[in-house]
């Protein structure tokens, strides 16, 4: 695309072939059918088949479609529809929820169509901004949202908010008579140049069209973010491996199993029967359904707190992320300018209802901000800079309001090179003066004596060391109206400074602090001024001195030198950040080893959004383009909800592998029972269908309780996992050991006992079959937590886990006395005694899990 910001009005118009009358209708609608509309294309709704589908991409829920084929292919139709039913419950859940929280999401999108005033052969015409082409004409004002790029060809007074652009906070000059040498000049600083989804403060100008849709600066983001992000989620990568490692063990269990068979010379049915019965013991059937239980459950609780959910896995990816990259305007603060203190030669004025009435009546003289509604101070518009110091006067006396819309006998506005801006109006006593700027520039104004006047900047600059922006205010009286005339003669009378801030957001700073106990890093990413930004961070406790702070050229030239993710290691603080370079930082980051949550509501967040590990994109103030790329989405655009979010993710894991470890524990217990009958050579003591009626029908009531677990007491002062820390460490791997051996032995030898004492092998796995049912009524306790002994356990905090496992024991009671259960499973009632006697031995399964749990902290009180 050609630099138009390095051209002259005239050369720009004959580059677009177009003229100051702007193009007539029939070259519009040529140009328009050849260019295209002036919009970008729109990311279709994904269709709900579409997302049905996606639920069956997981690994494990692929080995579990694998057991269904098989366990058809060998006639044994009963157990294939069973797994296929919880498969298919477990769509639809995923569907449903996935589903909710896009419609949510689309719901917060702005319907407001964008309009502009496009002149056609001469005359002005208003047109939806997607009908605008290039060389077309378009006049705006204050309050106009600018519809396409757009090189400038007349302005007056003339500010833009680029804050959803650039990131920078306070509006930029513009100016259609200036023309630039370098072609590779920020876009924040092409002040000669108007860009599409910017918005005018005040003033009026006039361009023509440059670039449209996919030409524009927001269309080249757009473009960004067609490629492909490869960033995955912690929990998905760690089911793939955990998915992976159980193909790889079943297949091989599978095929010594089926050398050992033929060794023994059983019969080929059995055998596949046998290998059926490993697959189903081995693989926890219950697990997606578990999950999508755990996160679900954790998407509500987010929902209420403020964040919606757009991918459930995210969930868990914000819980493990290790570093937030986020935006300063908007997120960290409210993008919206206040004056924290007025400092007057007589002492600083944080109360307006303490200023003079002259004070005041100067503040809205030199002042273009406009009331959208008569007489409420609440509906200030204009240039952030004006709002602010209008809003600061209008607390004095809200009637002061008259000032603003005061006839202006003379007015200059403010330009970069002067610095500064002034007006005057008529009075009985002749014409006062109000003008505002740059400290140095009022002060010249003014009859300051030397001490007086370095007293006053020594004022100015400790201000502005605290990060404050600074804005002088000095009045006159004179006898004529010239305005020139005026700050020649000079002669004002110094009132003093504004000190300007654009606000933190309420709780903040408790959130930031909240992160750095949860051993989260957070960086400030802005296209603010570097000094601005780090006062910002400063007061937040994200950095801690200006070491701390790169800025955009510091920031080229590390990419120049090959873009070490080393070197920008310790960084806190990047500002005048391009979105490019926020891409960048976000990939460097990731290449340390950082899971990146990126919080941002513009258009130049919306790369570094969806090239995350997790996207957060603000729901009220954040553009369309950063909600679609996003994973979640705040509704309240406050980043203290992040941290209920973090809150939320961590819940959710430790949730997970709760059900995890009930779920794999049961699952080798399994294994141990159909090893075990291999071994001793007898009958296996639990059939295919009794092992998919252990995972999904009482275990799976049961780890819905587990799955909607309180958050732990310390979730939100602990590191977050190691990115590469597999599901089964150390010490889950111990547990599920002693668990699952203890479980798997004893019911083998309740059940070889049985046989040994003549009872047939229906009666005997009908009692095995009843104590696995309580070994896992028993070990859904166990699995509450990994350190606290059972009896420190708050067990009436989760009043649903002890109504599944109250359901679950009634479940199976009922299938023994229900006669087509009894044909199914092949069981029958059992005496209250026997029952008795399963119990105290599934009680045993408590006693080996507390001696394990005391010998893992007796090693850990010893430093083994």
């Amino acid at each position: 695309m050609e630099a138009f910001h390095t051209l002259d009005i005239r050369n720009s118009l004959e580059l677009v072939d177009s003229s100051p009358e702007g193009l007539d209708e029939k070259e519009a609608r040529r140009r328009l059918a050849h260019y295209g509309p002036n919009s970008l294309p729109e990311s279709k709704p994904k269709p709900l088949y579409i997302t049905f589908l996606e639920q069956f991409k997981s690994p494990i829920i692929l080995i579990l479609l694998v057991a269904v084929v098989i366990s058809f292919a060998i006639g044994e139709t009963l157990d294939a529809w069973f797994i296929f039913a919880v498969l298919l419950i477990n769509a639809l859940i995923g569907t449903w929820l996935e589903h909710a929280a896009a419609q949510k999401a689309e719901a917060l999108k702005s319907s407001v169509k964008t309009y502009a005033n496009v002149l056609r052969s001469g005359r002005i015409r208003r047109i939806e901004a997607q009908e605008l082409t290039i060389g077309d004409v378009v006049l705006l004002e204050s309050g106009d949202k600018v519809p396409a790029d757009i090189r400038l060809l007349s302005s007056h007074d003339l500010r833009v908010d680029e804050s959803l652009l650039t990131g920078e906070s306070v509006a930029v000059e513009k100016r259609a008579d200036v023309v630039f040498d370098d072609p590779d000049l920020p876009v924040g600083d092409r002040s000669n140049m108007l860009f599409a989804g910017t918005f005018v403060t005040s003033g009026r100008g006039k361009g023509v069209v440059v670039a449209v849709g996919m030409q524009t600066q927001i269309g080249r983001i757009a473009e960004m973010l067609a490629q492909k992000s490869e960033a995955k989620i912690p929990l998905i990568e760690r089911l793939e491996r955990f998915s992976k490692n159980i193909a790889i063990a079943v297949a091989v269990a599978s095929v010594l199993l089926f050398v050992i068979a033929l060794y023994r010379q059983m019969e080929t049915m059995d055998i596949f029967f046998l290998i059926l019965a490993l697959f189903v013991s081995a693989v926890p059937e219950g697990l997606p359904v578990a999950i999508t239980v755990a996160l679900a459950a954790a998407a509500v609780a987010m929902s209420a707190r403020n964040v919606i959910v757009r991918k459930l896995a995210a969930i868990e990816g914000l819980g493990s992320c290790t570093l937030i990259a986020t935006d300063k305007t908007g997120t960290l603060t409210l993008n919206r300018l206040r004056v924290e203190a007025f400092v007057t030669p007589e002492g600083s004025i944080d109360d307006p209802s303490r200023m003079d009435a002259a004070l005041a009546e100067s503040l809205l003289i030199a002042n273009e901000a406009h009331l959208a509604e008569e007489k409420n101070p609440e509906s200030l518009e204009g240039d952030q800079v004006d709002v602010a110091l209008a809003a600061f006067a209008l607390k004095k006396a809200p009637s002061l309001s008259i000032w603003l819309e005061y006839p202006r006998a003379a007015t200059m506005p403010y330009e970069s090179e002067k610095k500064m801006a002034a007006a005057a109006v008529q009075t009985d006593e002749g014409y006062l003066y109000a003008a505002k700027g740059s400290p140095e520039v009022i002060l010249s104004l003014c009859a300051v004596e030397g001490p007086q006047s370095e007293r006053i900047m020594r004022e100015v600059e400790a201000w502005a060391a605290k990060g404050y922006r600074i804005i002088a205010v000095a009045r006159r009286m004179a006898p004529h109206g010239e305005i020139e005339k005026a700050l020649r003669e000079g002669g004002f009378e110094w009132l003093g400074f504004a000190a300007i801030v654009d606000p933190v957001r309420e709780g903040v700073p408790e959130a930031v602090k909240a992160c750095e106990g949860a051993g989260i890093v957070v960086v400030m990413i802005t296209g603010d001024h570097p000094s601005t930004a780090y006062h910002i961070a400063k007061e937040l406790g994200i950095a801690l001195s200006l070491e701390e702070v790169i800025d955009g050229e510091a920031l080229t030239r590390w990419a120049e030198r090959g873009q070490r993710a080393e070197e920008i290691a310790d960084k806190r603080v990047f500002a005048r950040v391009s979105p490019a370079q926020k891409l960048q930082i976000v990939k460097a980051y990731q290449a340390l080893g950082h899971y990146v949550a990126v919080t941002g509501d513009g258009v130049n967040d919306a790369p570094a959004l969806k090239f995350s590990n997790i996207g957060i994109a603000m729901g009220r103030s954040g553009t369309d383009v950063a909600k679609e790329s996003a994973d979640l989405i705040l509704t309240d655009d406050a980043f203290p909800s992040i941290v209920n979010g973090i809150e939320e993710g961590r819940r959710a894991y430790d949730n997970i592998r709760k059900v995890v470890h009930l779920l794999i524990s049961t699952g080798f217990a399994e294994i141990v029972l159909v090893l075990l009958s291999l071994l001793f050579a007898v009958p296996v003591p639990l059939l295919p269908i009794h092992l998919l009626w252990l995972n999904l029908v009482t275990n799976g009531v049961q780890h819905i309780g587990l799955g909607i677990e309180k958050a732990e007491p310390d979730v939100l002062k602990r590191a977050p996992r190691s990115p590469n820390e597999p599901i089964f460490e150390r010490v889950m791997l111990r547990r599920i050991a002693v668990g699952g051996l203890y479980m798997g032995v004893v019911a083998f030898a309740l059940f070889y006992f049985l046989l040994e004492r003549g009872y047939e092998t229906e009666s005997a796995r009908n009692l095995t079959l009843m104590l696995m049912v309580l070994f896992e009524n028993v070990h859904v306790f166990n699995c509450r937590s990994e350190t606290l002994p059972i009896w420190r356990i708050r067990h009436l905090q989760n009043p649903v886990l002890l109504l599944t496992v109250i359901v679950a024991q009634l479940i199976h009671i009922g299938a023994m006395h229900f006669p087509p259960m009894q044909r199914l499973l092949a069981v029958e009632p059992i005496s209250l005694s026997v029952w008795d006697d399963l119990l105290l031995l599934s009680l045993g399964l408590i006693v080996a899990m507390e001696v394990e749990k005391w010998l893992r902290r007796k090693g850990v009180d010893s430093g083994q």
